[in-house]
Order: structure tokens, then C-alpha cells, then sequence
């Protein structure tokens, strides 16, 4: 390595610790003023309890009451959310780390700051496996989009899990891009950390891997998993089963999550359940023509069913999370990509664009929880804007449309 380079890595390597520092400073600030967090704090309070302070089981009455007694200031009443792990044991492993940090703000602030770092990594690996070289204002506008979007933001502040695990899943397909088949088998076991944000990509992911006869992916997935759940059953026998109670009784008393639990706020039982149904089967259409398609064709193909993929989950009938949209910023970059080819100098108004669904996501934040039609409130309408979008646009680019953008000689 030559002088100039040396000194430019150098530099690089400050710029990191510098922004690094001002996140950390400014999540700081905002973590005393700001009360939250709520989601790292059930993940967070069992682990450390588990770990460290020498508790047996994640999923006892016991941890949960010490959940609520720190989020609640008591037992839970009424309709308040219980002190639940409702996660696979094995997500501990993953959160070890951060449950070594005694003081809950302090963590959060960890926490956040690592996840937000994750946001904008997931940016960097997106464009590469893609083989796409934004220019300086779609970047810009692509790392406000990642962060400071209403469904990416509230993931950040509450502190979901779903960003690590859309991180294990990117890094899953960008290992996937770079033929390195055991570290994307890794990484995808890795990913199930949050199984139902992944379940659907976890197939796809075998179903292509053994098209192409890339079998070690499959192998080394399988292998990880065998030995995340093996080291669980080893510290918790029982786990499965009580994780399997927690989230049948956290589903019932969580927020909505389905397309059925959602409409049923604004329309009547019966044809909210008729809509739901008509998107499970459009649903599964859309996957099995998106998953054929993919079916022993280069990567660049399979991305696009995984983009696809990762926005019809909302819309199956899955349990799933505004989270969970951070995992569909490939396919967003997917689409810059095909309209950074179709603007060519014109491209710049692609970083705008970006900017002003960041406003819209907020808008819709808004309706979502003060527009009343009736008598009742328009509750989660932010839930669908951002998928139905994508999906739509996904078919627009789709490979038989684009032969030459779905080359492997792109990446």
C-alpha cells in the first residue's frame, strides 16, 4: 500500500470514529430527554437477567414482572403491554453484548447507535451486491431515507431487533453476490434471530441455492442453525414451548400486525377476513410467478424476488412490523439503479424523490392515528403505502422487461 493510500484509509477510518462519536453523542442526548425504547428493553432486560444476574428462564412470569416493572413503574393492568421475551432463545446470543451494559440508557444508546451504523452499511452492501454507483445526491438522499423514514426511525428508536436481523439477511445476499456460500449460509441462519421477518426469504433462499446447485449454502444454514438451536435447548430445554406460549399470548395483545387485524379497526369482521384472504392468494401468486422466475437464474434475478419477497410478507397475513420494512432497501436501491439507467443526467431528482417520501411516511404516520372515517380511526393506514409502492414498481422492472439490467456482468 502507497503513501497516499495509507493516508486516505487513515482519513477514512477518522471520518467513521468522528461520525460514530457525534451519533453517539446524539442519541445520548436524546435517549435522557426522549423515554422509549421499549422493544430493546423487552429483548434487552431478559437477556442480562438471564446472563448476568443469573435468572433461569427468559420466558417466566418472574422476568416478564421484572419487564414491567421497569417500563410500567408496575404489574401489568388493563390493556398495557406484558413484560414478554417473545423471541427465540437463541436471539440472546445476538443481544449478549448489549445486556453487558447494567444501565438501560447507556445500552439503548449502544444499541441505536450500532443500528443506525447497520441502516447505512446495508446501504453500502445493497450497492455493491447490485453493482450500482449512486451519485453524491441519491446517496445522500438514500442515507436520510434509511434513517430518518417513519417506518425505518420508529424501528431505531424503539430499538426492534429487526434492523440486526435485516443486517444478518443483507449480509446473507451480499455473501450470496460474492459466491462465498458458507458465510451466506451463516448469516442466513443468523437472520432467524426475528423468524417471521425471514421465513419467507429463508426459503427462497434454499429453494434457489439448490436450483443453482450451490448446495454449501444450504449446508452452512443448516449447520448454524443446528448449532443455535442446539446451544438453546442446551441452556433451556423447554424453550420452544414457552417461546410458542409467549407468542400466541403476545399476538393477541400487541399491536395489529395482519391485514385482518388492521382493517378489522375500520370495517366489519367479516369483510376485513375477505380482503385479508384476497391478499393471502394474491399474495402467493405474486410469490410463486417472482420465486419461478427466479428458479435457477443468476443472482441478480434472485434479488429481485427477494425484493419482492420481503414486501409481500406484509401482505400474506404473516404477523410483521413497520420494522421489518428496513429489509426492502435493496430493492429500493434496485429501483435507483433501473431509473438511474432510465434519467441518465436527470437522475438527481431520484435523491429529491427520496427526501419527499420521507415527508409522506410521516404523513401517513400521522393519518394513521388522527383520520376517523366514521367513528372510527384509520389505524396503522401507514402500515401498506411503502409495500404496495414497491411491488407495483418491482413489476415494472421485472427480468423479462430488463434482460440487460438482470446480467450478471452488472455486478
Amino acid at each position: 500500500m502507497n503513501k497516499g493510500k495509507l493516508e486516505n484509509y487513515w482519513s477514512l477510518i477518522l471520518l467513521i470514529a468522528v461520525f460514530t462519536a457525534l451519533l453517539f453523542v446524539g442519541n445520548y442526548i436524546f435517549a435522557q430527554n426522549e423515554p422509549g425504547g421499549a422493544d430493546f428493553l423487552y429483548r434487552w432486560l431478559p437477556t442480562r437477567l438471564v446472563f448476568v444476574e443469573g435468572y433461569d428462564n427468559p420466558y417466566s412470569d418472574q422476568v416478564e414482572l421484572e419487564v414491567e416493572l421497569v417500563h410500567h413503574g408496575h404489574a401489568r393492568e388493563g390493556k398495557e403491554i406484558p413484560g414478554m421475551f417473545a423471541y427465540p432463545y437463541h436471539t440472546m446470543f445476538a443481544l449478549l453484548p448489549f445486556a453487558l451494559i447494567k444501565d438501560f440508557v447507556l445500552a439503548r444508546v449502544v444499541w441505536m447507535t450500532t443500528m443506525q451504523l447497520a441502516h447505512i452499511g446495508m446501504i453500502f452492501l445493497s450497492t455493491k451486491m447490485i453493482g450500482y454507483k449512486p451519485t453524491k445526491p441519491i446517496l445522500l438522499g438514500l442515507i436520510l431515507f434509511a434513517i430518518f423514514t417513519a417506518d425505518f426511525f420508529q424501528a431505531l428508536i424503539d430499538g426492534n431487533p429487526s434492523s440486526l436481523a435485516a443486517l444478518f439477511a443483507i449480509l446473507s445476499l451480499f455473501f450470496l453476490s460474492r459466491k462465498s456460500d458458507a458465510w451466506a449460509g451463516v448469516f442466513l441462519a443468523l437472520s432467524t434471530i426475528k423468524p417471521q421477518m425471514v421465513i419467507l426469504f429463508f426459503v427462497l433462499v434454499w429453494v434457489w441455492a439448490f436450483s443453482k446447485k450451490r448446495l454449501m449454502v444450504i449446508y452452512f444454514s443448516l449447520v448454524t442453525m443446528l448449532f443455535l438451536l442446539g446451544a438453546s435447548f442446551f441452556l433451556q430445554p423447554n424453550w420452544l414451548s414457552e417461546f410458542i406460549k409467549d407468542i400466541t399470548t403476545y399476538t393477541g395483545t400487541a399491536s395489529p400486525s395482519t391485514p385482518r387485524a388492521i382493517l378489522s379497526y375500520w370495517m366489519s369482521v367479516h369483510l376485513a377476513d375477505t380482503i385479508a384472504w384476497g391478499l393471502t392468494i394474491l399474495s402467493l401468486f405474486i410469490l410463486a410467478y417472482a420465486w419461478t422466475k427466479s428458479y435457477g437464474r443468476d443472482f441478480p434475478v434472485f434479488l429481485w424476488a427477494a425484493s419482492i419477497t420481503f414486501a409481500t410478507m406484509h401482505l400474506i397475513g404473516i404477523t410483521s412490523a413497520k420494522s421489518n420494512y428496513i429489509a426492502m432497501l435493496p430493492g429500493v436501491i434496485l429501483l435507483l439503479q433501473y431509473g438511474t439507467e432510465k434519467l441518465k443526467s436527470k437522475s438527481f431528482w431520484l435523491g429529491i424523490l427520496l427526501v419527499i417520501w420521507i415527508g409522506f411516511s410521516w404523513i401517513f404516520f400521522y393519518a394513521g392515528r388522527t383520520w376517523i372515517v366514521g367513528d372510527n380511526l384509520i389505524y396503522f393506514l401507514d402500515f401498506y403505502p411503502l409495500p404496495i409502492l414497491l411491488l407495483s414498481l418491482y413489476y415494472f422492472i421485472r427480468p423479462s422487461k430488463n434482460g440487460e439490467m438482470f446480467s450478471e456482468e452488472n455486478i
